[in-house]
């Protein structure tokens, strides 16, 4: 029997890393904080919280890939308003803030440079 409709979530930063990239931590990283959660329809919906310090080959890797850009004052902060806040997931104003260049997706990918952690939003069909 086959079977597409089963949610996946964890609150587990290892296994919410791996949901999200779908491949295994590389070494280096420090992963701090994490909660997934995938919904069971057949289309791809999934909500990521991250907390982690990746390497900066990685960051700017992941940065060039997913083409993302600064954020402007005049970008909606939909996104927050959208979401559950959780406990752990507080960027401070020494993040520097970017998205998807698609102005309609509601990820936020954060990072600040001098401490090298990471924060991700990222949120695809939900």
């Amino acid at each position: 029997m086959l079977s597409s409709c089963i949610s996946k979530s964890s609150t587990d930063a290892v296994s919410t890393f791996e949901y999200w990239t779908k491949a295994a931590v590389p070494k280096g990283f420090v992963l701090l904080n994490g909660e997934y959660y995938q919904s069971p329809h057949f289309t791809l919906e999934y909500e990521v919280f991250l907390k982690f310090k990746p390497t900066k080959q990685w960051w700017y890797s992941f940065k060039e890939q997913n083409q993302l850009v600064l954020t402007t004052p005049e970008d909606d902060d939909m996104w927050i308003e959208m979401t559950r806040p959780l406990d752990w997931f507080r960027p401070g104003d020494r993040f520097i803030e970017y998205r998807l260049p698609d102005e309609w997706n509601r990820s936020r990918y954060f990072i600040d440079y001098e401490k090298g952690i990471c924060y991700v939003y990222e949120t695809l069909g939900m």
